[in-house]
């Protein structure tokens, strides 16, 4: 891994001693917008040194005119050394140029408000404001030790080498050294006290995960280490910028790994957490947020990929909008299937494993929640998927949400039942419920209820404190037995659907002789 970042950024190096800088073509000095600004740019060039001219479009206050020339030279390096490049060919070539706001101001430069040009009595001018910023900007920029170690070398590492000068090669090397040695130091510490850490909190982490997260870990440190001391090169701004842009990629890929390997750490703590918990919809949760988290993470870093190639992220993502508005009609059903999984997660109508009835007619036990369907294993030991959509929108009976399960069937007794044994049969019954330890003591209700057309009817009503469907068909089992003992022992039999046919007359021929 080592290797291929010292290959990849020698090349990068190589290439940046070939980029120079093209000044624009300028009007008469401070005329028009684009004018000013090249002003200062174009004659800052190492072929093209006029420093007098270059500070001639500064709107300087009167007290510090004689630092007009420090401070050009010092607003260009700044821009040249954080690869800000002014496109002077797209500035405004009117003179009464105003910005939408109807003021005579430009800001050159759209993520660096700093610099701004203002119209005055002497033309468009680099505002006041401005001027009194490069100070400061310049001290945010270059780290002291850059100038110290300048002036700690002979003056023959300032000659120019491929369009460089020789102590920029030096400190290349040294950056570079510096930018590797954080990297290992990070490898070292910080990756032997996240597995420390770990272990002090009793998570049960592969020392191969952690091993995994090293070598990214020193991508991290070594590319912000180099990227923070790329300005103190003082390289041109292009070369800057490819600089600059290679350090932030790998910065951003190196990110992205450790936030990956991050998100698979913290995903296995909750894992093995939800485990030892009761509750079947954290397992469930937890492989979704995993995959959730890694597609945001390589989102996120997509965008700040391009946004620093230049790229205007606000209007490539109203440009995707408008796309996304033709996408999202002709993906309508797969796209309510998706906000139909959310629902379902964020209302949790049921969890794997629950048996649910859906709207009446499909039932079974909930098998996975996925992002476009819900699976549900039939009790013929099918698999059904079900539309998420649908589901979000349809009546979900949850029967393994009852907290108690319902008993209730009417016993018939025949009609040749005398009134004594109906109610001691009721009453045995009663006694018999209101004793058994999985009868819920909230409802009980038995009693003679009807007349029926075959039968006399006692109602039993009562409901099971039974956790699942198999316990719930062992204890009607049992105590349906406990109902056929006490009619035996009473001697009373229960009723079957019958009939009695009376016949008034009889046809001629068919009437039963008389003894």
């Amino acid at each position: 891994m080592r290797s291929l970042w010292l290959w990849l950024l020698g090349l990068v190096f190589g290439i940046t001693l070939f980029l120079t800088d093209k000044p624009a073509m300028a009007a008469d000095l401070c005329e028009t917008p684009q004018s000013a600004a090249a002003s200062l740019l174009d004659n800052l060039q190492t072929d093209n040194w006029q420093p007098d001219l270059a500070a001639k479009c500064l709107d300087v206050p009167p007290e510090r005119e004689a630092e007009r020339t420090r401070l050009a030279i010092k607003l260009k390096k700044v821009l040249d050394a954080r690869g800000l490049y002014v496109p002077t060919a797209d500035l405004p070539q009117n003179a009464d140029y105003s910005d939408d706001l109807g003021r005579h101001r430009l800001e050159p430069l759209v993520n660096f408000p700093d610099v701004v040009l203002d119209r005055t009595a002497d033309g468009w001018m680099y505002s006041r404001a401005t001027v009194a910023r490069i100070d400061p900007l310049y001290a945010s920029t270059f780290s002291s030790f850059s100038q110290a170690f300048q002036d700690a070398l002979p003056d023959f590492f300032m000659r120019h080498f491929l369009g460089i000068e020789l102590w920029q090669v030096l400190y290349f090397l040294l950056l570079l050294a510096v930018s590797l040695a954080a990297g290992r130091s990070a490898q070292v510490l910080l990756a032997n006290q996240v597995l420390r850490i770990t272990r002090r909190l009793r998570v049960a982490t592969t020392t191969e995960l952690i091993q995994r997260t090293r070598g990214p870990l020193t991508w991290v440190t070594t590319g912000a280490v180099f990227m923070w001391g790329i300005p103190d090169l003082q390289l041109s701004v292009r070369q800057s910028q490819v600089l600059l842009l290679f350090a932030r990629l790998v910065l951003a890929f190196a990110i992205v790994v450790v936030a990956v390997r991050v998100v698979d750490i913290v995903a296995d703590i909750w894992a093995e957490k939800a485990k030892k918990t009761d509750s079947k919809f954290d397992d469930q949760v937890v492989p979704l947020l995993r995959r959730i988290a890694k597609v945001v993470i390589s989102a996120v870093a997509i965008l700040v990929v391009i946004e620093n190639m230049g790229v205007d992220v606000a209007g490539l993502i109203a440009g995707l909008g408008i796309g996304g508005l033709a996408f999202a009609l002709a993906a309508k059903d797969t796209l309510e299937n998706v906000f139909g999984s959310i629902v379902i997660f964020l209302d949790r109508p049921f969890q794997v494993g629950d048996w649910v009835v859906i709207d009446g007619s499909t039932e079974g036990v909930v098998e996975e929640v996925g992002f476009r369907t819900t699976r549900i294993r039939t009790f013929y030991n099918s698999l059904l998927s079900v539309p998420n959509g649908k589901v979000a929108m349809a009546h979900v009976d949850n029967m393994g949400l009852r907290k108690v399960r319902r008993l209730k069937m009417d016993l018939g007794l025949t009609y040749d039942t005398p009134r004594a044994k109906v109610e001691a049969f009721v009453q045995q019954v009663r006694d018999f419920m209101k004793a058994d330890p999985v009868v819920w003591d909230g409802t009980l209700e038995i009693h003679f209820n009807s007349f029926g057309d075959s039968s006399l009817n006692v109602m039993i009503y009562a409901f099971l404190d039974v956790p699942d469907w198999s316990q719930e068909l062992q204890n009607r089992h049992r105590i349906m037995l406990e109902w056929m003992r006490i009619s035996e022992d009473l001697g009373i039999s229960f009723a079957f659907p019958s009939q009695s046919l009376y016949v008034e007359t009889l046809p001629p021929g068919l009437a039963t002789p008389s003894a």
